[in-house]
């Protein structure tokens, strides 16, 4: 029997831009009805990428 990723054998997510936006929309709303923040809030908040990489340095 052949083992296949779920991302390949479900329709939903077989195209990674719509998976994600289906990923984030599902956060954004999950988060929403705990948090009381809007969605479109939240959503934009997961769609900002990092501008610059944060370093941490370990003493």
């Amino acid at each position: 029997m052949k083992n296949n990723t779920l991302s390949h054998t479900n329709p939903y997510l077989k195209e990674p831009v719509k998976a994600r936006r289906n990923r984030v929309r599902g956060l954004a709303s999950s988060t929403a009805i705990e948090t009381g923040e809007p969605i479109a809030v939240i959503e934009e908040k997961l769609d900002r990428r990092p501008v610059g990489r944060f370093r941490v340095t370990l003493a």
